[in-house]
């Protein structure tokens, strides 16, 4: 006779097989699941809610001017910054002569693998690397495309099918006309709280928002009332130039922390001509609660940029985004955009947005930053967030670059969408409402967009 035990666990293998190919055949192959998100993706007409894209100026181009973060990493790695001489004389080869010893360095990070993408969705690339020869090429591309800019960004933004973006013209923000109609007007109002601090950038300020914004001849500015007047013409002027969005990128220039201000102090300090720069940092404090105030009573959604900052040798510090607590609860009624999920601080802006009913959170920015990072917040995000807060932005220049940046989002988005899938916590309906919102109806609502 058998023995019944060594019978049991002679069974036992067959059993799980059984037992797996039930549950295998209830789930989809991994790459298949991946696939179908990726092509859902693809159809969706898409809201960027965040590019700082202008029509180029500089009288000659190559492929460099495609890598606006990645210039940042070659730096990073060793190489001497780029000249103006070597911009002007318009020498590709000179360029990659430059780039090219410390190119090789930066092949593991997410910044070059942004540049790789351009270059393949927009210059036929078809290596995963760049040699000497595609630079040279694709250089030549881009100087013929850009002396012809305006078709090539039609082009670039029907084949990506992007429906509309808000552009941050950071470097003239009190234009309110637009190169382009799809895209929509976000004042960056820095310039309203850090040029106080002495009397001629004050008269600046005021002359440039007046020539370009206001339309009118320049206030004369005394004191922090007087101010306080312009600040109002300066809301009247962004509502009826149709403005979409605040944007803050004060973590450039100071810390986040924004105390609560006395209206008398801070006439006092206005007044002074020659402020410290403790002092400063007080009358900037008032600022930005009396601008986002208004913004709030307005129903002008604000964009702020958290966490990292773009470049070398910042004061990284400046972009924590748990200091922005105490300024998102004195004004419930306004909405916050927090932007680059803050990395590395990605737990607290998560934190946040499932918090406080006014905080929502853009993935801008972050899947260029770090891609294993962004997998792991958009995993974190939907798992404590309504995902009704969760938006995108590509944060670049070009339309070349926005083609990359596109690409990476969609990989970050389809990787954890199908994971989940996969892993029975999602379903595909839910999924597909989640591409949808993140991509576009997002965006929709809390910017109150009428396409």
């Amino acid at each position: 006779m058998k023995n019944p035990r060594l019978q049991y666990v002679a069974l036992v293998p067959l059993a799980f097989l059984l037992h797996l190919s039930v549950l295998t055949g209830c789930r989809e192959k991994p790459g298949k699941v991946y696939n179908q998100i990726h092509n859902y993706l693809d159809g969706i007409s898409v809201i960027d809610t965040h590019e700082h894209h202008g029509f180029p100026w500089k009288s000659r181009h190559h492929a460099l001017d495609l890598a606006l973060y990645l210039y940042a990493d070659l730096v990073s790695a060793g190489m001497p910054e780029i000249t103006d001489s070597l911009e002007r004389i318009y020498d590709s080869e000179a360029v990659w002569n430059h780039i090219s010893p410390y190119l090789r360095f930066t092949r593991g990070s997410t910044y070059y693998a942004q540049f790789i993408k351009n270059l393949q969705e927009m210059h036929g690339l078809r290596a995963g690397e760049l040699s000497r020869e595609d630079f040279l090429r694709i250089s030549d591309d881009v100087d013929r495309n850009f002396r012809n800019y305006g078709p090539w960004l039609d082009s670039g933004l029907n084949r990506l099918k992007i429906d509309f973006m808000l552009t941050d013209r950071l470097w003239d923000p009190f234009n309110p006309v637009m190169e382009h109609q799809r895209s929509g007007y976000v004042f960056r109002f820095d310039r309203l709280v850090t040029d106080v601090a002495n009397r001629s950038g004050l008269d600046r300020l005021v002359q440039e928002a007046a020539s370009k914004l206001l339309n009118a001849d320049p206030m004369v500015i005394n004191t922090l009332d007087d101010y306080l007047v312009f600040i109002e013409h300066v809301f009247a002027a962004l509502q009826v130039h149709q403005v979409y969005a605040l944007k803050m990128g004060l973590a450039y220039h100071r810390h986040l922390n924004f105390q609560e201000v006395p209206l008398e102090k801070a006439r006092v300090l206005f007044a002074d001509g020659g402020l410290s720069r403790e002092n400063q940092t007080i009358l900037q404090d008032y600022l930005v609660n009396y601008i986002i105030g208004k913004a709030g009573k307005a129903g002008i959604p604000i964009q702020i940029h958290t966490g990292y900052l773009h470049g070398n040798y910042g004061d990284l510090n400046r972009g924590n985004p748990g200091q922005l607590i105490p300024l998102i609860r004195r004004n419930p009624q306004a909405r916050f955009v927090l932007f680059h999920l803050g990395y590395p601080w990605t737990g607290e802006c998560v934190t946040m947005g499932k918090h406080y009913p006014n905080v929502y959170l853009d993935l801008v920015w972050l899947p260029l930053l770090s891609r294993t990072r962004a997998e792991i917040t958009l995993h974190e995000l939907i798992d404590a967030v309504p995902y009704n807060k969760i938006c995108w932005g590509g944060d670049v220049g070009k339309i070349d670059e926005i083609a990359g940046s596109l690409a990476m989002a969609k990989e970050v988005v389809a990787t954890v969408l199908s994971e989940r899938i996969e892993k029975g916590w999602l379903t595909r309906e839910a999924a597909f409402d989640i591409c949808d919102r993140i991509f576009r109806e997002n965006a929709i609502g809390i910017y109150s967009l009428s396409l």
